[in-house]
């Protein structure tokens, strides 16, 4: 081996293979993830020695498999924010003076548009990692990410990124 080749690293080595579909997954998808991300989903797979496409796959035709919620549901988010006091001072005359009732409100109303937006972007420096699919697999994903709302590029890093926290938190 020379020292401009590097020894790739296999995260599947010695793990369970993805039980085969009705017909060859020759179809893929993209998602875009930064460096950060993308190590953190590499040393997921390896620890848990399964390919990234695998991971991303399995991840998104799970999602797919869900039941949709009836109506739209509503889900309470907690953020935390580290302010000094005077900042909190103007954030609650902020807050008064534009005539909401509590923080939580103004700060809603200051991301909506946000949330509104039918195509979510964002500067971000990015590469992309593709996982296969069947065509039926195929089918049923794009389906699926297409009522989501949200391009298919996000989609699975968003999820992959959200079990890799889940898997953590039970560690801890």
């Amino acid at each position: 081996m020379t020292a401009t080749k590097k020894r790739v690293v296999r995260p599947n080595t010695g793990g369970a293979l993805r039980p085969h579909a009705e017909t060859p997954r020759r179809r893929f998808l993209y998602t875009d993830v930064t460096p950060a991300e993308h190590r953190k989903i590499q040393q997921y797979c390896i620890e848990n020695q399964i390919s990234v496409s695998q991971f991303l796959a399995d991840l998104v035709l799970e999602d797919a498999a869900k039941p949709r919620p009836k109506g739209k549901q509503k889900v309470i988010v907690r953020a935390e924010l580290e302010l000094t006091s005077e900042e909190q001072e103007k954030l609650e005359l902020l807050t008064r003076l534009h005539q909401k009732e509590s923080i939580s409100e103004f700060i809603r109303d200051l991301l909506e548009p946000n949330l509104d937006l039918q195509r979510l972007h964002a500067p971000l420096e990015t590469t992309a990692l593709r996982y296969y699919l069947s065509d039926e697999e195929h089918e049923k994903v794009l389906r699926h990410i297409a009522g989501k709302g949200i391009s298919a590029r996000n989609y699975a890093v968003m999820l992959a990124l959200k079990a890799i926290a889940k898997k953590r938190k039970r560690r801890k």
